[in-house]
């Protein structure tokens, strides 16, 4: 399902409003992987412009409308043909390449606890900065969500099917940004056996042990003690906790470090005070020289001084 078709010199593109918004596009094809081109009947319409890869796979781009179909099916037969241009092709082969490097970044991600799922990586990535990696992630248990830590923030990430059901918002997620500054305490609150991490701010204060069945009776959204659902908070047994402490406690380390104050010390010359300007301090310089408080030397530095703090 797509919202849109677009054509370049380089490639055929669909895309729907939501991949649009986070910069990316629904399906994709790149001039020199295209085999075929063709409009067939297909069960979603009668006009569906089917691609054919030099793999052997087939895309399906939807059904066009009519008057547009003949038109749009000329412009993708001509890329096909042609294939891409020096300067195309040089800029693909950077595009692909830089995306294979950010790819291979991500993939070293150090990561520990539940298994965190692709819609919950694409998440956090369209979260990072261009360039940026996350520092480590961990997963919760299973319907609980995610932590990812960058340089100098944090997410709770809850967007999984399942997870989003049990965060209260069903088909939607909850993902909250928590940058080391605000951030007052991490706080790891367990009974016999499962537990929950809690990221504390002046928005988000803890309130102790979350009990998993107290407020079971309300709905999701009105048990303040439902750790699945909290912002927050992030379901984490015993065993997963010992596992990600390591990686915690970097991240508690970073936050003392970015709270630690800042004391800048300026360094100011010592002078001595002038009164009606260079002549009379070097008046009252030779007085001391006079009175055998500066030897000869020190009134010569001293005057030195004195009038290359005022030389232009």
């Amino acid at each position: 399902m797509a919202d849109g078709l677009v054509v370049t010199s380089a490639r055929v593109m669909a895309f729907g409003a939501a991949q649009l918004q986070a910069g990316k596009v629904a399906l994709e094809i790149v001039a020199d992987q295209i085999a075929r081109v063709d409009l067939q009947k297909r069960f979603s319409g009668r006009n569906c412009l089917i691609v054919g890869t030099r793999d052997g796979a087939e895309i399906n781009f939807g059904d066009l409308p009519a008057p547009d179909a003949p038109m749009v099916l000329a412009h993708v037969q001509r890329l096909a043909a042609f294939g891409l241009s020096p300067e195309v092709g040089r800029a693909v082969s950077a595009r692909a390449d830089t995306a294979g490097r950010e790819d291979s970044a991500w993939r070293q991600v150090r990561a520990v606890g539940g298994r965190i799922s692709e819609k919950t990586w694409g998440a956090i990535r369209d979260r990072a900065m261009p360039g940026e990696v996350a520092w480590f992630a961990v997963g919760g248990e299973s319907g609980g969500g995610a932590l990812a830590a960058f340089g100098d923030r944090c997410l709770i990430v809850k967007v999984r099917a399942m997870t989003s059901m049990m965060a209260g918002s069903l088909g939607g997620g909850r993902i909250t940004t928590f940058p080391y500054g605000e951030i007052t305490g991490i706080e790891y609150n367990a009974g016999m056996l499962n537990g929950v991490l809690e990221i504390l701010t002046p928005s988000y204060q803890g309130s102790g042990n979350k009990d998993y069945w107290r407020g079971s009776l309300k709905p999701t959204n009105s048990n303040s003690n439902n750790p699945w659902t909290l912002s927050n908070t992030l379901p984490m047994s015993k065993p997963l906790y010992q596992q990600a402490l390591p990686m915690l406690n970097e991240m508690r380390g970073r936050i003392a470090e970015v709270k630690r104050p800042t004391v800048v010390m300026n360094a100011q010359q010592a002078t001595v005070p002038v009164g009606g300007g260079l002549a009379d301090e070097i008046g009252k310089l030779a007085a001391l020289r006079v009175q055998g408080l500066l030897t000869d030397d020190e009134f010569e530095a001293a005057k030195r001084a004195a009038i290359a703090r005022v030389a232009p």
